[in-house]
């Protein structure tokens, strides 16, 4: 494996710039719209919970179809790389839309609206951040820079949340108005102005630096939406990895759609979301630069399974904290943060289930396994904010009020309980995971001997083709055909 191919350096950096970006659109869109649609549309909660969910079922089908086109596209700059480049501006300004209501408050047309831009800019997410994540896989065949190349990735997507929430609420106060003491509608709609517009020149920079490296063995088949799906049923790693990744996003990403809430309403502060918000994604980015050297020890898995664990302790501190200790609200949001670093673990983990289903049957499936971790954090995000408000209102929330004591409490289990058992159970299903990091260099091994003997058999009926006559080429071809037909047989027989 001393020949592996890697990334350079600056393609490994400006990697993680393609997370940012993407946060600049899909965390505002995560942890503000949700409070947009009841608070300023007028949607009631079981209408964002249908969006939601509505949403969610159509990537079912449009994820793992992206994922093929994807890894079935060829073109002079790489299979992923062109869709980052070309469907980044449209994802920006899809972004906006979402905070924009041009209907009536609460009218069916403004439901109407809300559900097409939505599920558009989910569309669009797809479309970009899919071929970005397999990106990850054909960077480098080298397994520890792809930690690496994911670490930068989560570095990215936490340095992402921490500009949006430390400075969305401020933006769209200011936005709002002179006096305005919460955000209004023009204030957010702006502000995802301003994010769409620093989005794309991040993604470009994905686009010029990174490169290709890594190539199937054999040539993609037809696409077949059947056949996709068995492909990625029959990888078991990359089922126990996405069982983990729904499970923890529901988790990571439910929450941040309903902190808002949390942050508003419970400690009585809309200026307060910046700093609450902000804590956990500073502690993954202090936690990030640890990951590589500690996967090294002790395995990819166990820093998964580990990470998800603390997380929850994390956050049963904060449940566990009157609304008025701030301090040990604090704590617990620290504690949160600095082992929010299972992300580039788990999409370590994908590449290892890829390469894991190369060698089993010969298909390479970056695409569309990436696709899940894609439909992972959408229906997490999804799941969490539709089930989150459902929640809420069976507590007997009601928007622009002074909350019951009963809507408090429902509030504060649906931000910090909940997600705690969650993570609980997505560290215990790390348990099915039994591929060694070792495994994984094994395989990764026989699939770089694999593709060399491939090119060598290329450059070798080049060379034939080249110095031999074309009616003994014809010849040879026939008996090689021959032999094939003939073995054909005797299996059968």
């Amino acid at each position: 494996m001393e020949n592996m191919k890697r990334a350079t350096k600056p393609a490994v950096i400006c990697y993680g710039l393609g997370d940012l970006a993407s946060q600049f659109v899909w965390t505002f869109v995560g942890s503000y719209l949700t409070i947009f649609y009841t608070d300023i549309v007028g949607l009631a909660p079981i209408a964002v919970s249908a969006i939601m969910i509505i949403a969610r079922i159509w990537d079912a089908f449009n994820d793992p179809m992206m994922g093929a086109i994807a890894e079935r596209t060829r073109t002079k700059f790489g299979r992923f790389r062109p869709f980052i480049a070309f469907g980044c501006p449209f994802l920006a300004i899809f972004g906006v839309l979402t905070f924009t209501s041009p209907f009536a408050q609460g009218s069916h047309a403004a439901v109407i609206w809300a559900a097409v831009t939505y599920i558009i800019a989910g569309m669009l997410y797809t479309l970009v951040n899919i071929p970005y994540g397999a990106m990850a896989a054909v960077m480098s065949e080298d397994a520890n820079q792809r930690n690496t190349i994911n670490s930068s990735r989560n570095i990215g997507m936490n340095l992402g949340m921490v500009i949006v929430n430390a400075a969305s609420a401020g933006l769209a106060l200011k936005f709002s108005g002179a006096g305005a003491q919460v955000a209004n509608g023009h204030g957010y709609m702006m502000t995802a102005v301003i994010y769409g517009c620093i989005s794309i020149p991040l993604f470009l920079i994905v686009f010029f630096t990174s490169k290709e490296v890594v190539q199937p063995v054999a040539n993609p088949a037809k696409f077949s939406f059947k056949d996709t799906i068995l492909n990625l049923a029959k990888n078991k790693y990359l089922m126990i990895i996405t069982l983990i990744m729904i499970i923890q996003m529901t988790a990571f990403m439910g929450r941040i759609a309903i902190t808002a809430f949390y942050v508003i309403y419970c400690l009585g502060s809309f200026t307060m979301i910046a700093l609450i918000m902000t804590i956990p994604s500073i502690g993954g980015i202090i936690g990030s630069f640890f990951v590589p050297a500690i996967a090294k020890k002790i395995g990819k898995r166990n820093v998964l399974m580990f990470s998800m664990i603390i997380q929850a302790i994390g956050l049963i501190i904060m449940f566990l904290a009157p609304f008025d200790n701030i301090k040990m609200v604090l704590v617990g949001c620290w504690i949160f943060g600095l082992f929010n670093v299972g992300f580039p673990m788990s999409l370590s983990m994908v590449a290892d289930s890829v390469d894991y289903m190369e060698l089993k049957s010969g298909v390479r499936t970056d695409g569309t396994a990436y696709a899940t971790y894609g439909l992972a954090t959408k229906i997490g995000n999804a799941i969490g904010a539709a089930a989150g408000v459902l929640i809420l209102g069976a507590f007997g929330y009601v928007a622009n009020a002074q909350q019951t004591p009963e809507a408090m409490r429902g509030i504060n289990i649906t931000v910090n309980l909940i997600p705690a058992i969650l993570f609980l159970v997505a560290a215990a299903c790390c348990l099915l995971w039994k591929m060694s990091d070792k495994d994984a260099d094994d395989i990764r091994a026989q699939l770089a001997a694999r593709r060399g003997e491939k090119k060598e058999e290329v450059a070798a009926d080049a060379v034939v083709a080249a110095t031999a006559p074309a009616s003994e080429v014809i010849a040879e071809k026939e008996v090689d055909l021959a032999r094939e037909n003939a073995d054909e047989n005797n299996v059968i027989q």
